[in-house]
């Protein structure tokens, strides 16, 4: 719980001893309470779990402004209930429900720029790929959401940098979770996550006379580039200038300007699932030479990523269905560094291509992943790391993630601490898998060997 939940779940709490009050003191906790309400909404925003709160204030209010005092035991006996009754469940709806906060980690080098850009690829359309995974319309032009963060030496606080958009991400990521798992989970119950806090700012100027390396992050079959924005958030305040990208129509969600263009399919409604790991390997090189050409000044942030990146050292890092892309895209184009996370690589053995590695790679399989599928006889991902990727002429690092499953590399854990309940992440506190993630993943893009023994749930798969 943050500030303004203390103190008004410890107000909500103060309001059961209301008849022990003068009618003045009464009245001047109400206007207390009333104006830490209206600040928290100004300032935050209204979120559902506080509906009961709310209600409760209403009543107490109606109850001080007519004077109203009971002198049967029952009625007080009810109105105390009442209030127990709200303050817990509004406790706990904050605690199993939080608005999550997605920050540099504590030790930066940097604060964080961020810039979202659309990026319209004149000369490409939609590939059938997308369009049969999703609304997107045949023959449109291929349109891309990309998040820029980068390095600053501004003093920055976290904000809400999705708050005043008409699309909620929580609200598609229950859409996706009902339509595609059948469940009937009711749509508010994730409007929250609009007002989740990111410590980026918008408009920061850049770090003077000094450029990064490029990290380039793929997302997986209905991810979103904001997924993990935890890790990325660390690494550009570790100074690496990153490029995240939404590969719309594969993505869960990504809200163009034109309308929300929504995954509406799995893998059973793909005709080729390399394929569209390969369309996915072109959005990135699109990505890489949009921002590389970058030529209109009127744009701010053709002078951010000309004054911070160096796009002659570039790292990529994916997660499942997003590794495919990366390994594509290096297999072609120069790249310092591979992040795989939990990469989802079988589609290269049935479609008959080849894997080839030429950088370093570091590999990190969540435990469920590693423990292979039991009731499957196809090849696991674990089986097919140990007899294509070790086996190949490059430097190569693999590691599993205890009490881990496939989901913990993204953000979900954020969300609430019954996701670990789910088939969304294993047991393991999302603090933990995100310390992690981020050691994992500095210590693999400066070109170091991750030691198992910063955490007891690092273990590598090598030995």
């Amino acid at each position: 719980m943050d500030f303004f939940d203390i103190v008004i779940i410890g107000l909500s709490a103060g309001t059961l001893f209301f008849q022990r009050f003068s009618l003045l003191t009464q009245r001047i906790l109400l206007s207390t309470f009333f104006i830490t309400i209206i600040t928290h909404i100004i300032f935050v925003g209204v979120r559902w779990q506080y509906y009961l709160i709310y209600a409760l204030f209403i009543t107490k209010s109606i109850i001080t402004v007519f004077e109203y005092r009971s002198t049967k035991k029952f009625i007080r006996a009810l109105i105390s209930i009442k209030t127990i009754s709200f303050v817990i469940i509004s406790a706990g709806l904050l605690y199993i429900f939080p608005v999550p906060t997605f920050g540099t980690g504590g030790d930066a080098l940097y604060s964080v720029g961020y810039s979202e850009e659309l990026l319209i690829i004149e000369d490409r359309n939609n590939p059938t790929e997308f369009v049969e995974l999703s609304n997107l319309k045949e023959n449109s032009k291929r349109e891309l959401l990309v998040d820029v963060y980068y390095p600053s030496n501004e003093e920055i606080s976290s904000n809400q940098i999705f708050r005043s958009k008409e699309g909620n991400w929580g609200t598609y990521i229950v859409r996706y979770l009902n339509r595609t798992w059948g469940l009937s989970l009711p749509e508010f119950i994730l409007q929250h996550l609009k007002l989740s806090q990111f410590e980026v700012q918008q408009n920061l100027m850049p770090v003077e006379d000094k450029k990064f390396p490029v990290l380039i992050y793929s997302h997986g079959w209905a991810g979103e580039k904001i997924f993990a924005s935890d890790q990325l958030i660390h690494l550009a305040s570790k100074g690496y200038v990153i490029f995240s990208i939404d590969h719309t129509g594969l993505a869960m969600f990504t809200n163009l300007p034109s309308g929300i263009i929504f995954n509406t399919g799995s893998t059973e409604n793909s005709s080729n699932i390399h394929s569209v790991m390969y369309e996915m390997k072109n959005d990135i090189e699109d990505t890489l030479n949009y921002f590389i050409n970058l030529s209109s000044v009127e744009l701010p942030i053709t002078n951010i990523v000309r004054a911070t990146a160096d796009f002659t050292n570039i790292s990529t890092m994916a997660h499942s269905t997003g590794a495919g892309a990366v390994v594509e895209f290096c297999a072609v184009n120069t790249c310092q560094n591979m992040i795989l996370q939990d990469p989802f690589l079988t589609p290269f053995v049935d479609a008959g291509k080849e894997i080839q590695l030429r950088n370093k790679t570091d590999v990190i399989y969540s435990e469920d992943w590693f423990n292979g599928y039991t009731d499957s006889e196809e090849l696991t991902e674990i089986e097919l790391y140990r007899t294509l990727l070790s086996k190949q002429d490059v430097e190569i690092h693999g590691y599993y993630l205890k009490d881990s499953k496939h989901y913990d590399f993204v953000a979900f854990g954020s969300i609430s601490s019954l996701t670990k309940y789910t088939f969304l992440k294993g047991a393991i506190n999302y603090e933990d898998s995100l310390n992690v993630n981020n050691y994992f993943n500095g210590s693999a893009l400066k070109g170091e060997i991750p030691n198992e023994e910063y955490s007891p749930y690092l273990v590598s798969v090598d030995q």
